[in-house]
């Protein structure tokens, strides 16, 4: 009898196992998705991205190029103009075809609907398209130009950065009507026509570490922008990014080039070593900082600050940064003495100021984060020396709630814009209220012809509550009904609501300047993208961590997991920014080069002249001198005979 019940017993636990494993089995969809959320690198992404839409038939809905949402008539229509034209060998259409309709959202194929079907793209029409725009770009700038002999053969401009040469027909077809100027010409109006993108890094404490990632994701995939501003911990990871040339970034962006010494204990900064952070180390950070805030009024030694961003930075200025990288860094701060108008500072605003003490000024917070410790603007003077800057010495950290409108038409700044440093009180712009005239991103529009911001958000107090604009298919469609997923959906929904109902608060003017810009995003004077980073319950505790090479790895990861979902969107939106861009900068130089061998074949036949007539003149001056030497002494001989003889 008890064989028989120890059989029973095993068939019954084995099929027990069985069901159990058959029923927490997962699909080959939810495997995928599970390689899609953990992917380390975006070819691992962009796999599992392919497979899903091959597992869910996306990739059907990407073939067909039909849909509301944009013109695909119109799209399709360009499309075959652009490959008729390479046909045909016709410059001319070629041209016009790109001045005409270089438009980033043209037929609204920038509409985010476009990009949350499918995990791996959007319509493939679309993406021909673009792919096909950007190398008639490139075919242009790389067709020979007039008069071919000046030029050096190696710089003739036949053959482009891809290795893939322009149509031969194309070729001989405009080899006699294209100049170097003409092509400058082209490819500057295009490129101011089409307009410029810009990243910006916004805020984030610990969190603003992602920025770091979103830049290395968008850097390796070529959508990097030229222009990044950065606002609070943005300002810090902007100043990282935009003062190191391309062959730096790499291992900028890896976290190999990144001094945290700054934050490392006493004790560990003895042998270099940052021991890693427990629950307990955590733990004395927080007590260390509340004993701080007891005995002192503030949280974090801004000194520590200063020291960890002059490490990274370095002593240079706007202008020393883009003249070494050609990016342009915007840093945004906030003056109180000016009601809180925010001042933009890049290398046209202030070009001799050093970056550092920007990115510490755009960090200022209030008394309670900071202390009132004061934090010199330096800038470097004539002859290369560090000194206070005139326009604002210091930096008096104070509540952004002291701010009132009326202090913006101070006689005092009407008189004197350029007042002496007592008189400007600097914080950050995103602690004050202002009017959408007074943006800095408006600000930013009207100096560098932006009209497409990349936003990067990281602030912990709206993370949980926002969501990426391109993040796929919906999380009802795709995730699994978990708990935490249907709670996370419900905590975005309710941000959403949040978020609309303060808007119309502020539409109408209803919502108190103390709470606007503490809970309202800044308003984009254009076409925005946002990136916002997933982030958990857990790692709202890694606020209290101090910032270490592994959480700087876990960050930067982080980051770039926010954008991976947005390559493809990014690509229809910068692609043919991008090629005008290295376009220009290359004809730029095609064209220095028949002006160069003109000036030194003219300057060759001059020094030529000029020697040949020194040569003229020192061999008549000598004549002259000669006979002047013959003639004086006859001279004196005569008026010698003569004297001698009267």
């Amino acid at each position: 009898m008890g064989v028989i019940l120890t059989l029973v017993f095993d068939v019954v636990r084995f099929w027990h196992r069985k069901l159990k494993e058959w029923y927490a089995r997962k699909s080959p969809v939810e495997l995928w998705l599970d390689l899609l959320r953990n992917a380390e690198a975006f070819e691992d992404w962009e796999e599992a991205a392919l497979h899903l839409d091959n597992l869910l038939g996306l990739d059907l809905w990407r073939n067909n190029p039909t849909s509301k949402y944009y013109d695909y008539r119109l799209i399709h229509e360009r499309l075959n103009s652009f490959l008729e034209a390479n046909e045909d060998a016709d410059v001319n259409h070629l041209v016009n075809l790109l001045r005409s309709g270089l438009v980033r959202n043209l037929g609204n194929i920038s509409s985010p609907k476009l990009y949350n079907r499918a995990f791996a793209g959007t319509k493939y029409l679309i993406e021909e398209y673009v792919t096909h725009v950007a190398e008639a770009v490139d075919d242009v700038t790389a067709l020979p130009t007039t008069p071919p002999a000046i030029e050096s053969p190696s710089r003739s401009g036949t053959s482009n950065d891809k290795g893939r040469p322009p149509t031969a027909t194309i070729v001989s077809a405009a080899a006699a009507t294209l100049t170097n100027q003409t092509k400058l010409d082209f490819i500057h109006d295009t490129r101011q026509a089409f307009g410029r993108s810009t990243l910006v890094f916004q805020g984030g404490a610990i969190f603003g570490l992602c920025h770091l990632g979103v830049a290395k994701a968008l850097f390796l995939r070529g959508l990097l922008p030229r222009i990044i501003t950065g606002t609070a911990t943005g300002a810090l990871i902007a100043a990282l990014v935009a003062i190191h040339t391309e062959e730096e970034l790499p291992a900028v962006l890896r976290g190999d080039g990144i001094d945290l010494s700054a934050f490392s204990p006493k004790a560990a900064a003895d042998d270099g070593s940052v021991a890693k952070q427990s629950f307990a180390s955590r733990w004395q950070t927080l007590l260390r900082r509340g004993r701080r805030f007891w005995k002192e009024g503030y949280f974090v030694d801004v000194k520590v600050l200063e020291d960890c961003v002059r490490a990274n930075v370095g002593d240079l200025t706007f202008e020393e940064a883009y003249n070494r990288s050609k990016r342009v860094l915007n840093i945004t701060v906030a003056t109180a003495g000016q009601g809180g108008v925010p001042t933009l500072l890049n290398y046209l605003t202030a070009p001799n100021v050093l970056i550092w003490t920007a990115a510490v000024a755009s960090n200022a917070s209030s008394a309670s984060l900071y202390g009132h410790r004061e934090t010199t603007v330096l800038c470097k003077d004539a002859q290369g020396h560090i000194v206070p800057w005139a326009p604002a010495n210091t930096i008096d950290f104070r509540h952004w709630t002291h701010v009132s409108y009326s202090e913006r038409e101070s006689p005092l700044l009407r008189i004197a814009p350029w007042a002496p440093a007592n008189t400007i009180d600097f914080r950050h712009w995103t602690h004050v209220s202002y009017s959408e005239r007074e943006s800095p991103l408006l600000r930013i529009a009207e100096l560098f012809n932006v009209n497409h911001f990349i936003v990067s958000q990281a602030r912990p107090y709206l993370i949980p509550f926002l969501q990426s604009d391109m993040h796929g298919p919906s999380l009802l469609e795709t995730r699994s009904k978990t708990t935490t997923s249907v709670t996370a959906f419900l905590v975005r929904m309710v941000g959403l609501e949040l978020r609309h109902r303060l808007r119309q608060l502020d539409t109408l003017q209803m919502l108190p300047a103390s709470i606007r810009r503490f809970l309202v995003d800044e308003r984009v004077p254009g076409a925005a993208l946002t990136l916002v980073p997933e982030v958990t319950a857990g790692d709202f505790v890694r606020l209290l961590e101090t910032p270490t090479r592994e959480t700087l790895d876990y960050w930067i990861l982080r980051g770039e997991r926010s954008v991976w979902p947005a390559v493809a969107a990014l690509r229809v939106r910068c692609a043919v920014e991008n090629e005008l861009d290295r376009s220009y900068q290359k004809v730029r130089r095609f064209k220095a080069w028949p002006a160069v061998a003109a000036l030194r074949v003219r300057c060759a036949v001059e020094n030529e002249l000029d020697r040949s007539y020194q040569k003229v003149r020192r061999f008549k001056a000598g004549g002259l001198r000669r006979k002047g030497s013959v003639a004086g002494a006859g001279g004196m001989g005569k008026e010698a005979l003569g004297g001698g003889g009267r």
